[in-house]
């Protein structure tokens, strides 16, 4: 079905929805087969972006329903973090490895070994937890959830479900929007770490938003939202680095090599911190958050 700005609300939560869950579910089938590292990645972001979707047309259903998805698939976005959490640290490590002296290499050679392993234990614990969820299982459930629209429901909140399509969609981006502003001043500070963790996670959700209402954003959508997806993998790069020192801080290892691997982490998110300084002022975030709300 085509939709535009004109759709009744409830007519459009059906549809987009459906198409997220079918995206999660056919990426969930693809990593059962193959366990590799995009694919994990690309049903990672699907379960996100389907959760978010949930989020967006939660009004449109009655609360349990909503609530009773959502842990499901929050449930596998947690299982999936955990590998990739493990893959991006392996690869990290196995760069910076090519880069350091041999006192350092001497002491990540077995650091990277026990991560191989822990990976093949996260793999199979993966495989036993999406083989349990089945995905025939979950789609029925879906399937369900989303065709109970609470048409006759008033939702608590007010929102009309036959309104048009558009004026729900830039109210609902008020929140998201709200919560970059109010992180930004502080995330700015380098080194303001939870700030700017949270601020990731904020325009993640702005984003997955934004992704999920593209056909509404009337100008710009592709340099806007590669301007958001920008902020997000630098954000999210300095957020890992972050997590990378807190390990070698907790790995035990030589003394030197910990001190020596840490400044090495460190270089490179002061480098990060100041690629996210200067985007700020060529492409000023709260700006293009508004224009983006503007345009719907």
């Amino acid at each position: 079905m085509q939709l535009d700005g004109t759709t009744p609300l409830w007519i459009a939560a059906r549809v987009i929805l459906y198409e997220r869950g079918d995206e999660l579910l056919r990426r969930m089938d693809k990593v059962l087969r193959t366990f590799d590292l995009e694919d994990i990645h690309d049903l990672r972001v699907a379960s996100r972006r389907l959760r978010e979707g949930l989020a967006l047309f939660a009004p449109c259903y009655p609360p349990e329903s909503v609530r009773r998805i959502d842990r499901k698939v929050r449930s596998i976005t947690r299982l999936l973090g955990d590998m990739r959490n493990t893959d991006e640290a392996i690869l990290f490590f196995t760069g910076l490895s090519d880069e350091v002296d041999d006192v350092c290499r001497g002491a990540l050679d077995p650091f990277l070994a026990s991560l191989q392993k822990e990976r093949a234990r996260e793999a199979r614990r993966l495989a036993k937890a999406l083989q349990k969820t089945a995905s025939s299982k979950l789609r029925d459930l879906y399937q369900r959830s989303i065709n109970a629209i609470a048409l006759f429901t008033p939702p608590e909140d007010g929102t009309d479900l036959l309104a048009p399509l558009a004026c729900f969609a830039r109210t609902s981006f008020d929140s998201r929007l709200s919560a970059i502003g109010e992180l930004l001043p502080q995330a700015r500070q380098k080194g303001a770490i939870e700030a700017q963790h949270r601020l990731r996670i904020a325009i993640k959700h702005f984003r997955y938003r934004m992704e999920i209402l593209s056909f509404l954003v009337e100008t710009d959508y592709p340099q806007h939202h590669a301007t958001m997806k920008g902020y997000q993998d630098v954000l999210g790069k300095m957020h890992d680095l972050d997590v990378f020192a807190g390990i070698v801080r907790g790995t035990g290892f030589p003394a030197e090599a910990e001190k020596r691997l840490l400044d090495a982490i460190i270089d490179k998110r002061g480098k990060l911190f100041r690629e996210f300084t200067a985007m700020l002022k060529s492409e000023p975030l709260d700006k293009i958050c508004e224009k983006v709300r503007n345009g719907l």
